[in-house]
C-alpha cells in the first residue's frame, strides 16, 4: 500500500478566530485540518467559494442602494443644493 505525501499549509489567522473555529470543528467531530481539507476540496469541485463573501466595497454598497431604491432624489439641482446645505449645517 502506498501512502500519499502530504503538503503543509501555513496560514496566519487571528488567535481568537482560530480558537472559536477549533471549538466549532470539535463540536462537529472534525479537526481543523479535516475542515480545511473539506473546504479546499469543495472549492476545487465547484470551482468557486462555497459561500458568498460578505465583504463589499463602497461602490458595491452604493450600487445596491441604487438598485433597491434606497437613494434620495431631487427634482432640480437647486433642491439638491438646499438639501446639501441643510445637511452640512445640521
Amino acid at each position: 500500500m502506498t501512502t500519499q505525501k502530504k503538503a503543509n499549509l501555513n496560514v496566519k489567522i487571528d488567535p481568537q478566530l482560530k480558537t472559536e473555529a477549533e471549538t466549532i470543528f470539535e463540536d462537529m467531530g472534525l479537526t481543523t485540518t479535516a475542515a480545511v481539507n473539506m473546504f479546499i476540496k469543495r472549492v476545487i469541485d465547484d470551482r468557486e467559494l462555497p459561500f458568498k463573501p460578505r465583504v463589499t466595497s463602497t461602490l458595491d454598497k452604493a450600487l445596491d442602494d441604487i438598485e433597491n431604491n434606497r437613494v434620495e432624489t431631487y427634482d432640480t439641482a437647486a433642491d439638491w443644493k438646499a438639501s446639501l446645505k441643510e445637511y452640512v449645517q445640521s
